[in-house]
Parts: structure tokens; sequence; C-alpha cells
């Protein structure tokens, strides 16, 4: 195949993913996309907000939404995670999206969590701390300001970088499900005060590929975490110290048992 063939074959495929990201998604991932990740990646939505399970794919269909603004002039993704490890993990698997993509748009700089390109576009995995001063100077004018694990991230946080997403850029929450307070909880559950908000819904549990992963975690987990991390539970405002399952146990029909009994049985 000559060099012309090679770049056109590259302009027509790069083309269509553009066009259908769930396309370039169902290259990354080697199958078909998952109805939330289709519904995730064609939105026009401003604010987005996805409910998901465990290992359900989060962190591919997230390089996917970063490599297709990396794509473009003069795009920013500025992406929030709770910790470090988690910044350099989403890093990671960004990276390996936009490599598979394969467009010849230079490196100028690389790090552990920053991608800037030539074409003036960069996408960066910032911890967010507990009050988000690490991430005030940045800005989003054109692109897209992620929340990792939103659930896990502190009202400060949010209190400090929303702002960061300007007029073109879209911001996004996606998370498993946390205590019942704080801003993600309320921006998932009050539909009142947040009526722009388009939500998603991504439950293991109604994803045939995802059985055997179900199963395992079914058997491995207590109920509180299964439901927790499977069935998109959201936690009580302080999760409990026992299972709830283990106190019932503790509880029998057995009545109760008085002084005068133990003496009776003496003698």
């Amino acid at each position: 195949m000559s060099l012309h063939d090679q770049q056109l074959g590259l302009l027509l495929r790069t083309l269509t993913e553009r066009v259908d990201p769930t396309i370039l998604l169902e290259r990354v991932v080697g199958g078909p996309a998952d109805p939330w990740q289709r519904d995730l990646l064609t939105t026009t939505a401003e604010t987005i907000m996805v409910l998901a399970s465990r290992r359900i794919g989060k962190s591919s269909t997230v390089g996917v939404m970063a490599a297709q603004e990396l794509a473009k002039d003069e795009h920013q993704v500025i992406i929030l995670s709770p910790t470090l490890a988690q910044s350099q993990l989403l890093f990671a698997k960004i990276s390996r999206v936009w490599e598979q993509i394969g467009l010849p748009i230079g490196i100028k700089r690389r790090t552990l969590t920053e991608l800037h390109l030539q074409n003036h576009s960069s996408v960066i995995c910032v911890p967010a701390g507990q009050d988000g001063e690490s991430a005030r100077g940045y800005g989003v004018k054109n692109g897209i300001l992620a929340y990792d694990e939103a659930a896990f991230i502190p009202d400060k946080v949010f209190a400090a970088t929303l702002p960061i997403a300007e007029d073109n850029a879209k911001t996004i929450l996606i998370t498993t499900p946390g205590g019942k307070s704080g801003k993600a909880y309320d921006m998932w559950s009050n539909e009142a005060d947040y009526p722009d908000v388009k939500r998603i819904r991504a439950c293991s549990m109604d994803l045939p590929r995802m059985a055997k992963t179900v199963a395992r975690a079914r058997k491995n987990l207590s109920k509180h975490d299964f439901d927790t991390e499977h069935g998109l539970r959201w936690m009580g405002k302080g999760r409990p110290f026992f299972d709830s399952d283990a106190i019932a146990a503790a509880f029998t029909d057995t009545p109760p048992l008085r002084i005068g009994d133990i003496y009776a049985g003496l003698g």
C-alpha cells in the first residue's frame, strides 16, 4: 500500500470516527458500545452525569471522549479525580486511546498526568484534593471538564472548579454511588434544582457481557457492597459499621433470660 493510500485510509477512518465516536470506542474495546456509552458519546447536553457500576468501562469511555477533543484544534480536557493515583491511571487510559487513533499531530509535552499537542489541545488529569486549589488556574473554553468518581469529591472542590467550564465546554460527572449527601448526590437526585443535567444510568446487571463479573461479585461481596457497586444504590449519609444482614441475624425469637432463671438453675 502506497503512502498516499495509507494517508487516505487514515483520513477516512478518523472522519468516520469523528462523526460517530461509538465506532472509535468499538475499535478501542473490541466490541460494540453499550447503550449507556452510546448515549454518553452522542449527547448534545452541556451537563451530563453518569451513575455507573464498577468495572463497566468508565475509563475507556472517558478516554474516547478525551481523545476526540484532542483531535480538534485548541480544545482542552480537564479531569479531576479524588487522588493522584486515580488521575495517573485515567491519564494512562486516555494516552492509549490517543495512540490508537493514530493522527499525525505532534506532541509538545507529556508527563504522567498531562499531554499537550502541537494543535494547542491538551488533556490534564488533576488530583482534586480537599478544596480544588490545584485546578483553580485552569480553564476550558472548548472541550470537557470531567469529574471522575464525583461522589467521592468534596463539595469545596466543585465550588472551586465548576467555573472552569466556559460557554462551549461540557461538564461531565461519572461515578459509582457514594453517600446520600453532597453535590454529586444532589445533582443526581434533585431534578427540580438541576433540570438541565442529563442523567445516564450504567448498571452492570443490565448488560449480558457483565454477567460473569456480576455473578462473581454477588458471591464475594456483602449485600451492602454489591447493591452499591452493581445495583447503583446510594449509601446512607453514614455507612453502618455492621452489614444489615448481620444485624438482622443477631436477633432471634429466644425469650430474654431473667436473673431469677439463673438462680433457679443452681442448687
